[in-house]
């Protein structure tokens, strides 16, 4: 059951519907909600998979699949996210709150980071992203709760924009876009943590030496 996804942005789904900017078909719009929210729990089902096979012990080959591929997974991660936030925002005409620009201040560099480490590549590049990662999973997580909880607002989100516990939409009853958000940070610090410096990496600290 999918929580009705026009809440007005200034008292939220209590006020009843308000016209989206650039929105041009309702269709349109929920069925990306659908589709970003499927794809946001089946990366939190490959997430979590992966760490149970780290921590099983077996199925090196995935770790070091994951190892290798970092670069290009978490320009896939981010990258993703930063388009799903800017077509959320610049097509469906969703408000973003004040948690939500935290958010995009730490997904999009990660974003950047990832396409450029994608393309020179590098070893060190992971910590700066985990890092930046950790941070943004930590607002995102505090959104999430105050979405279920809006008790949990301060009301400093109110006084710039949006209400901060406003749900613009919720599918399968609990995918929002703070969670999406929560997810695709864990994935990222995930793929980075994993697997120590992989295949690739290791290869190329014994040539150096």
């Amino acid at each position: 059951m999918r929580t009705p996804a026009y809440p007005n942005p200034t008292c939220g789904l209590s006020c009843g519907p308000v016209e989206r900017l650039g929105q041009t078909d309702a269709v349109d719009v929920a069925t990306v909600e659908l589709l970003s929210s499927t794809l946001a729990v089946m990366v939190a089902v490959a997430t979590v998979a992966i760490w149970l096979i780290a921590l099983s012990g077996r199925g090196r080959a995935v770790i070091d699949l994951v190892a290798d591929t970092r670069a290009t997974l978490t320009a896939l991660l981010a990258g993703g996210a930063t388009l799903g936030s800017l077509y959320f925002s610049e097509v469906a005409g969703y408000i973003p709150c004040r948690l939500c620009w935290f958010q995009r201040i730490a997904m999009y560099p990660i974003a950047v980071i990832g396409i450029v480490w994608m393309i020179r590549g590098g070893r060190e590049v992971r910590w700066h992203v985990v890092t930046i990662a950790a941070i943004g999973s930590l607002v995102s997580a505090y959104h999430y709760a105050i979405e279920w909880n809006p008790g949990l607002d301060s009301g400093a989100c109110a006084a710039t924009g949006p209400a901060c516990s406003d749900v613009w939409f919720r599918s399968f009853g609990f995918v929002s876009l703070a969670l999406m958000a929560l997810i695709a940070f864990l994935a990222v610090i995930t793929v980075n943590l994993i697997g120590g410096e992989g295949r690739v990496g290791e290869a190329n600290a014994s040539a150096s030496t």
